[in-house]
């Protein structure tokens, strides 16, 4: 099919609003409001499982590129939303601008250098490393997805990163090492980052809300019956497999995003323990 930019445009903000729907959501995270600050909130996890989930989602939507032949992006979900923010094919106005804020902030606390003390006791090592927080989620997320076999690409990126730190340990050892690993990250880096992390998505949710507002406003169509309704498709859907993207995009707009926009208390935006002192 040769899709139009608003065809394909709608077809990847689909795709992004289910993930980060599959992120932040009430059956993975407990959301708990302060009694004191009005506006702010923690995030727990339900539990251990869901928490790797949570890490495992957040790396998939981040990182991992998808097929170009549907949204025109050979990319991951934050690549397609970077797109998204410079065309705009279906907002009106500035109604970007907000999404264009939340892909911001998340790319930047990604890309954040954040420098950590681990102690390794399978390799009796105490290392100081600094490296961006995607590349501690890319360790902790694909340790959470895969079993030991399919971790060769992990253990040669943690081998890579100890030896620019000076940690000239042997490939052979670092799959014994990546429990220790992932006890440093999932059970203390990310738990502690967890609501930081779970705002900055939930952002990207609402981003897209705002986003998408106007052209709903327009395209919902009450039926006669008063009860059933309709959406109307904008200038340039001329295929039948964008146009149902484009119904299943609009129903999400009219069911609103799952969990109230909040911001996470200034505590939570310091220092894990794994990085102070450092």
């Amino acid at each position: 099919m040769d899709l139009s930019n608003k065809e394909r445009e709608s077809i990847g903000l689909c795709i992004c609003l289910e993930a980060v729907n599959e992120i932040v959501n009430h059956a993975v995270l407990d959301v708990r409001k302060s009694s004191r600050i009005p506006g702010e909130a923690l995030i727990y996890f339900k539990d251990l499982v869901h928490r790797s989930l949570f890490i495992i989602r957040i790396l998939d939507f981040a990182k991992e590129a998808g097929d170009s032949k549907l949204t025109g992006v050979s990319g991951s979900c934050v690549d397609i939303l970077e797109k998204v923010c410079v065309e705009s094919e279906l907002g009106t106005d500035d109604s970007v601008r907000e999404l264009k804020s939340a892909v911001n902030n998340l790319k930047h606390w990604l890309d954040q250098k954040s420098p950590i003390k681990l102690w390794l006791p399978t390799l009796n090592l105490d290392a100081e490393i600094e490296v961006s927080r995607i590349e501690f989620l890319k360790i902790s997320g694909n340790s959470s997805k895969h079993n030991i076999s399919r971790l060769t690409g992990v253990s040669k990126g943690i081998r890579t990163i100890l030896s620019e730190h000076g940690y000239d340990v042997p490939i052979e050892l670092i799959p014994l090492a990546l429990e220790d690993f992932q006890e440093h990250l999932e059970q203390n880096y990310f738990t502690y980052y967890a609501t930081w992390m779970a705002e900055l998505l939930n952002e990207i949710r609402w981003g897209i809300q705002r986003y998408l507002e106007p052209l709903y406003a327009v395209s919902y169509k009450h039926q006669e019956d008063g009860f059933s309704y309709r959406f109307e498709f904008p200038e340039g859907f001329n295929h039948e497999v964008p146009k149902q993207w484009f119904w299943r995009l609009m129903n999400h707009t009219r069911s609103g995003p799952y969990i109230d926009s909040f911001r996470t208390p200034a505590s939570l935006r310091e220092q894990s323990s794994l990085e102070w002192g450092i």
